[in-house]
């Protein structure tokens, strides 16, 4: 089960085609065309009874947001509710279906109607990477202190969401790094807690960056080497970012003891 709410847009399923649905509106389709994409792609999908109700309560979503909602779409939606094949989820959960049901009564009203203002439809916004490979970041804390990250590579491959892989240093000053700090290229290695001697390393999108811009200062630049470490599975924001550093600090002062 892919839901992590009763809420419509609560599930993993319904979230990937209603982003389906809008990069084909960004890509210059209509609400038909569209429509009849991403029906094509999940077409495997129409007859399951378990994710064929969650298709076309995505669909009916995407198509009322953008005011042109199909009648044998909301038909399907008002059918499957009905049948109770869009409660199936729920069905070993009083109540939890209880507040699906209700959610669901609530969208179909909601969708009976016409949307009063349409969205617009979507259009593909650039964002680059914030940073290059070989930018030093200078980082200040919230608590006034300095953490220090190395920028070790760019990836603009979606135009939308580009995004830098960064490398958090093993450094915490009152005082900005100078270069010899990101020319040390100690990494920060996490040992506090449980997380295992993981490196503090990370993609960061172009997302949220303006909140903490005031904070962030490129120091100078190096040039990456071939020994740097390269990947990372993990995705974070930028009001975390050197945080790390204070709490190693933290531990290993409380571990000292």
């Amino acid at each position: 089960m892919s839901a992590w709410g009763h809420g419509i847009r609560e599930d993993d399923f319904v979230c990937d085609i209603l982003g389906e649905f809008d990069d084909l509106l960004k890509a210059g389709k209509n609400v038909k065309e569209a429509t009849h994409a991403v029906t094509s792609k999940f077409s495997y999908v129409l007859n399951d009874p378990d994710d064929g109700p969650l298709f076309w309560i995505a669909l009916a979503e995407a198509q009322w947001t953008y005011g042109d909602l199909d009648s044998k779409v909301l038909n399907h939606v008002r059918e499957d509710f009905d049948a109770c094949r869009s409660l199936k989820h729920w069905l070993d959960n009083p109540t939890g279906m209880k507040k699906r049901r209700a959610a669901l009564e609530k969208f179909i009203i909601k969708i009976t109607t016409p949307k009063l203002r349409p969205k617009n439809l979507p259009k593909i916004v650039v964002r680059a990477p914030k940073f290059i490979p070989g930018d030093c970041l200078s980082i200040r804390l919230e608590s006034g202190s300095y953490a220090a990250a190395l920028v070790l590579a760019s990836d603009h491959s979606n135009v939308e969401y580009g995004k830098n892989l960064i490398v958090v240093l093993d450094f915490l000053a009152s005082n900005k790094p100078d270069m010899d700090v990101f020319h040390a290229r100690k990494w920060l290695i996490l040992t506090h807690h449980s997380w295992g001697r993981k490196m503090d390393i990370a993609w960061y999108l172009p997302v949220n960056v303006r909140a903490i811009k005031d904070r962030i200062e490129v120091v100078g630049q190096i040039a990456t080497l071939d020994s740097d470490p390269k990947k990372s599975n993990s995705c974070c924001g930028w009001d975390g970012i050197g945080m790390q550093a204070m709490h190693q600090r933290e531990w290993d002062s409380q571990q000292s003891k």
